[in-house]
């Protein structure tokens, strides 16, 4: 008797990308184990729950760096 794993249907969640300024890229680019998807900004896309989840993670860093930035400034003045 042989046993078949059949793969679950690929799971999405759907995320918002900002829309950047004139001079930014007009697409996101987020590459995750070899796999890379490009998404456009100021739409709604379709993506796998990993990918949504290292845009929140990048979205949290970009926070922290301006937080952490401001700070430093504050600090010199």
């Amino acid at each position: 008797m042989s046993t078949t794993k059949i793969k679950a249907p690929d799971e999405r969640v759907e995320v918002l990308i900002p829309r950047g300024g004139e001079r930014e890229d007009p697409n996101l680019f987020v590459g995750i184990n070899g796999v890379n998807y490009l998404l456009p900004k100021g739409r709604r896309s379709q993506v796998p729950p990993a990918v949504a989840a290292e845009i929140t993670r990048a979205e949290h860093a970009r926070e922290a760096l301006d937080k952490t930035m401001d700070s430093l400034q504050r600090s010199r003045a």
